[in-house]
C-alpha cells in the first residue's frame, strides 16, 4: 500500500475537531457533576404528598460518594446526607418561591436573614492547628494600633437606647489580624453573662464614649445564642451569631417587614 493511502481517505482535521469536542463535552459533563458533591440535591417549594418537598438534582445525575481525608485524620463522605432544619415559618402566598411569614422568633428561628447554615460544631483553625477566633486575653502579643479608639470598658447600647453591658474584651482573628467579635459582659443582668457580638454590626464613638449595635433591640439582644465554650467558638456557631445580628435589620421592628408603598 503506498505511503499516506490510508489517510488520504480520511479528513484528519474533521477527526480532530470532533476528537476536541468529545474530549470537552466529557470533561464539562465531569466538572458538572463533581460540583454536585456539595449542596444537592436542592429542595424545591413544591411539596410532594406527606413525603416533604420535591428534590431537584437535574443533568447529570449526583456523583457516586467519594471519601475526603480532612486534616487531623477524619473522613466524610461527598455528596452525603442533606441536614435541613424545620422552619418555623408558612409561605406568604401559595405559589412556589413565596416569601416565607415566621411563625415564631425569627431571629432564633433562623429565617430569613438570620438563616444560617448547620456548619460543623468545632473551631475554625488555621493551617497550623491553632485556633482562628481567639479573645484577646490569650493573645498578649496582640494589641490595638495605639491610634484607635480604646474599646475595652466601653459601654454597650441597643437600638432602642438602653444600656446593655460593657466591652469586656475583642476576639480577633489570629490568622488575618483584624478584630472579629466583640465580648460584651451584660452588666445590666444579674448573672452579668457575656456574649458575642459581630465587630462589623457595631459603630462606635469617643465623644459621647459608648458603642452602639442599631441591628437589635434591649430584649432581642439578652437573646443572642450564647457559644458554649469560654475562649472558642464553633463554626456553628459563628454562622448562627452573625445570622441573628444579620436578622435584626428586617426583624429589630415590626415596621421594617411592611411595605413602601
Amino acid at each position: 500500500m503506498p505511503v499516506g493511502a490510508f489517510t488520504e481517505q480520511l479528513d484528519l482535521p474533521l477527526l480532530l475537531v470532533i476528537a476536541f469536542f468529545l474530549f470537552f463535552l466529557g470533561l464539562v459533563f465531569y466538572l458538572r457533576q463533581e460540583d454536585k458533591r456539595e449542596g444537592y440535591p436542592l429542595q424545591s417549594d413544591r411539596p410532594r404528598g406527606t413525603a416533604g418537598r420535591v428534590a431537584v438534582v437535574g443533568f447529570p445525575p449526583l456523583p457516586k460518594p467519594k471519601t475526603f481525608l480532612l486534616r487531623g485524620g477524619k473522613t466524610v463522605l461527598a455528596p452525603r446526607a442533606q441536614r435541613e432544619r424545620e422552619l418555623n415559618a408558612r409561605p406568604a402566598y401559595a405559589f412556589p418561591g413565596a416569601p416565607l411569614m415566621p411563625l415564631g422568633d425569627p431571629l432564633l428561628d433562623g429565617i430569613g436573614p438570620a438563616s444560617y447554615a448547620l456548619k460543623a460544631d468545632e473551631p475554625d483553625r488555621t493551617y497550623d492547628g491553632d485556633l482562628k477566633m481567639v479573645p484577646m486575653r490569650d493573645r498578649p502579643q496582640y494589641r490595638l494600633e495605639d491610634t484607635e479608639i480604646d474599646l475595652f470598658g466601653m459601654p454597650v447600647f441597643a437600638a432602642d437606647g438602653p444600656q446593655v453591658g460593657i466591652v469586656h474584651d475583642l476576639w480577633i482573628n489570629a490568622h488575618e489580624y483584624f478584630v472579629r467579635y466583640v465580648e460584651v459582659e451584660l452588666t445590666e443582668e444579674p448573672d452579668r453573662r457575656r456574649l458575642l457580638a459581630p465587630y462589623a454590626f457595631c459603630s462606635f464613638s469617643e465623644r459621647p464614649r459608648r458603642m452602639n449595635f442599631p441591628t437589635l433591640t434591649r430584649e432581642q439582644f439578652l437573646r443572642v445564642p450564647i457559644v458554649a465554650e469560654r475562649d472558642s467558638i464553633t463554626m456553628r456557631e459563628e454562622d448562627r451569631i452573625n445570622g441573628y445580628f444579620a436578622g435584626g435589620t428586617l426583624y429589630a421592628k415590626s415596621g421594617d417587614q411592611s411595605p413602601f408603598l
